[in-house]
């Protein structure tokens, strides 16, 4: 069993690690400077919504094998290896903000007693270990000897356990052979199918890749994999676009394509574009990395910009539905968090269309079985809710966004039949065009001329 710390405990990457290694068996402190978060997680309860993780979560705090705290010091003060997952956001020129990440090395100066691994979980640019190692040598002495690994984490949010328990890879950077002998340890269990606690997504036959690599490498990996997922996102989005100006079905498009094992199917859906607190933060962040080092990035300028675009394109299907003047018009938009399966609305595309709709004097209600209340609490004024007959109660359109299994399976006979006949944008492919038709309902499907 290894002493484990994390710092950004209460977040979304910080609680989904801290859970992960103590249903690893190993001992875990998680701090936060979120006291009201913190207070939340030691009575078994989350604000992060994540299915499975509040039962896991009661379980490991009745073994005692993980515990909660708003002190730094605390949290340092016996850990073997101690996990850093504070945010990194965006600043106004794409570079991503360390500020969060250099305070805790700063005090860390004054709390490492013993021989520690710092293991950086959250997404830092490049030279930003070293930066951590400098602040820290400052002040440690010989017997407070420490090493910076990065270890980047491939979480998606809405499957982020199954993503710990079943990972694709798992990256470990640095040069140090002590330290990375720590991060094997940590991670045996893991590598052998053992938990202490009942665990769904745990595969004992898996063969989970160990990939030991350098700094620099680990940390343009999560780069690299973040910036080609919106690649292909505005790819798809870019196709979609053709697709309808020359009459093609994007659904046949994106299976054919799928088909294809070069290519495959993931990240190929059609919608409002990429969002939430990773992309497009990771994607400015590697292109202010290129310019600083001379390298001119032109494809990742343009799949910003095709994602910028795509909002528009669904503004303009909407105006064409109800006229130049949005005044008055009742609009439902389906889907409020940045994804479904998840209660975070960080950089929701959702909450950017409310927005401008707002502003041209539609009337929105959002609807959201998970975000509901996060959606309204970062944008007052909207109309939430989780009952989705509200939400569709007298729309003049409704536009689905997420991908929600639910919207999928929306009873139109039952809502026309109540003498609602809205005009519905489905940006996801996920409605049934035959239904919508039969029930009278005239239609837009992103990436199809229907």
């Amino acid at each position: 069993m290894t002493e484990i710390g994390v710092i950004g405990g209460a977040g979304y990457v910080g609680l989904v690690t801290g859970v992960g290694f103590a249903a690893l068996g190993h001992q875990v402190t998680s701090m936060d400077l979120d006291g009201s978060r913190i207070e939340m997680l030691c009575k078994g309860s989350s604000a992060v919504y994540e299915d499975g993780l509040e039962r896991i979560l009661r379980q490991l705090i009745e073994r005692d094998q993980i515990s909660f705290t708003v002190d730094q010091s605390q949290t340092v003060k016996n850990c073997d290896a101690l996990f850093i997952a504070v945010g990194t956001p965006s600043l106004a020129d794409g570079a991503a903000d360390l500020s969060a990440i250099i305070a805790v090395a700063e005090r860390l100066r004054d709390e490492i007693q013993k021989y520690t691994v710092i293991v950086v979980k959250s997404t830092v640019p490049v030279g930003t270990i070293r930066v951590i190692a400098e602040i820290l040598s400052q002040k440690l002495t010989e017997s407070e000897d420490f090493d910076v690994v990065s270890n980047p984490e491939f979480l998606r949010e809405g499957s982020g356990l199954m993503d710990f328990f079943a990972p694709s890879r798992i990256i470990v950077g640095s040069a140090s052979e002590r330290a990375l002998g720590v991060l094997r340890i940590i991670y045996e269990p893991l590598l052998k199918g053992n938990t202490v606690v009942d665990v769904p997504w745990l595969d004992s036959d898996q063969e989970i890749p160990y990939v030991e690599t350098d700094v620099i490498s680990a940390q343009l990996t999560k780069y690299a994999a973040n910036a080609f997922l919106a690649t292909r996102i505005s790819f798809i989005n870019e196709i979609a676009g053709i697709s309808e100006k020359v009459g093609g079905n994007i659904r046949d498009i994106v299976f054919s394509l799928g088909l294809d094992p070069r290519i495959g199917s993931s990240y190929l859906k059609p919608g409002i574009g990429f969002g939430g607190p990773c992309l497009d933060k990771d994607l400015r962040a590697l292109i202010t990395i290129a310019g600083e080092n001379s390298f001119d990035p032109v494809m990742f300028e343009g799949v910003l910009q095709r994602n910028e675009l795509q909002l528009r394109v669904v503004m303009n299907k909407i105006t064409s539905a109800l006229g130049a003047s949005l005044y008055k018009k009742r609009i439902a938009l389906l889907g409020l968090a940045f994804k479904e399966g998840t209660n975070d609305v960080r950089q929701s595309l959702s909450i950017r269309l409310y927005r401008a709709l707002r502003d041209q004097g539609a009337s929105v209600v959002g609807h959201d079985f998970l975000a509901s209340s996060e959606a309204i609490e970062i944008a007052p004024g909207l109309e939430a809710s989780k009952d989705l007959d509200v939400a569709l109660n007298g729309a003049d359109v409704v536009v689905a966004l997420n991908a929600e299994p639910a919207y999928s399976s929306l009873d139109w006979s039952t809502l026309t039949s109540q003498g609602s006949l809205p005009h519905v944008i489905d940006t996801r492919g996920i409605l049934d065009v035959g239904v919508l038709s039969a029930c009278g309902i005239t239609f837009d499907l992103l990436g199809s001329a229907v």
